[in-house]
């Protein structure tokens, strides 16, 4: 399917959500996979106290969504992986408020199979598969390459999921031996060989892109939702919030 048969389903998606819910504010919110599970959680918290507003979440990995806001697909709100895209999207669009970060995500080395503990790291050169995020459209996906190339690591078949959540059921389901995935997509779950890795890249940021989107971002910068955020598997203590220019 070429991107203008895509871009045009999409257009049609939202036409006929805003036809379905008239009597309602419908906001369309872009945010990364990795992000997917706990804002569907922070939106069902949002939609008990403003009945009013139908919330519609689209996910995928952070530089297809930019593409597509680029295009102008109908988004109000963007949560990225990572900062750059949004600051590329203000630095093409100015009058928009600055890009603020939301959390600092934490990838994760995920063996399932293994009863190996501690640095997993150490035994990926025994693995014959391994699966991570696109590094070009992923910010998830960059981060484990470069760790990758920090380790002189060379597996014998790397797959390049779509996005990290992708990356994660590849995973999960055994496509693969191993996976670089989100580590909140971990949580609760102890299973085989696991090891976190923190990295100031994965700070991610947010931007408005029309004021309908305003009360979910100050909603999701609050102190009970950051909260929330931080017992999911992110980081949020003394983020620095603006993203430079």
């Amino acid at each position: 399917m070429t991107h203008s048969i895509r871009y045009f389903l999409l257009i049609s998606f939202f036409l006929s959500l805003g036809a379905c819910n008239s009597q309602k504010e419908v906001i369309n919110i872009a945010v990364a996979s990795n992000f997917e599970k706990i804002l569907k959680v922070i939106i069902k918290k949002y939609e008990q106290t403003h009945h009013n507003t139908s919330i519609n979440i689209i996910s995928g990995a952070s530089g297809v969504l930019t593409n597509q806001i680029v295009n102008h697909a109908p988004f109000d709100l963007f949560l990225s992986a990572d900062t750059q895209k949004p600051l590329f999207i203000y630095n093409n669009n100015p009058s928009l408020r600055q890009p603020h970060v939301y959390a600092i995500g934490q990838l994760a080395l995920w063996i399932p199979k293994s009863n190996k503990k501690g640095f997993c790291i150490k035994t990926l050169n025994e693995i014959k598969s391994l699966v991570i995020a696109n590094p070009k459209t992923a910010p998830y996906g960059a981060v484990a390459n470069k760790i990758l190339a920090n380790h002189n690591i060379k597996v014998e078949k790397t797959i390049f999921a779509a996005n990290i959540a992708q990356s994660f059921l590849y995973t999960q389901n055994h496509y693969a031996e191993a996976g670089f995935v989100a580590y909140s997509m971990l949580k609760g779950n102890d299973e085989g060989c696991q090891q976190i890795f923190q990295h100031q890249e994965l700070s991610q940021s947010m931007i408005l892109l029309t004021d309908k989107a305003k009360g979910i971002y100050d909603f999701i910068l609050s102190g009970e939702i950051q909260k929330l955020i931080e017992e999911s598997g992110y980081n949020t203590a003394n983020l620095e919030r603006t993203v430079a220019k």
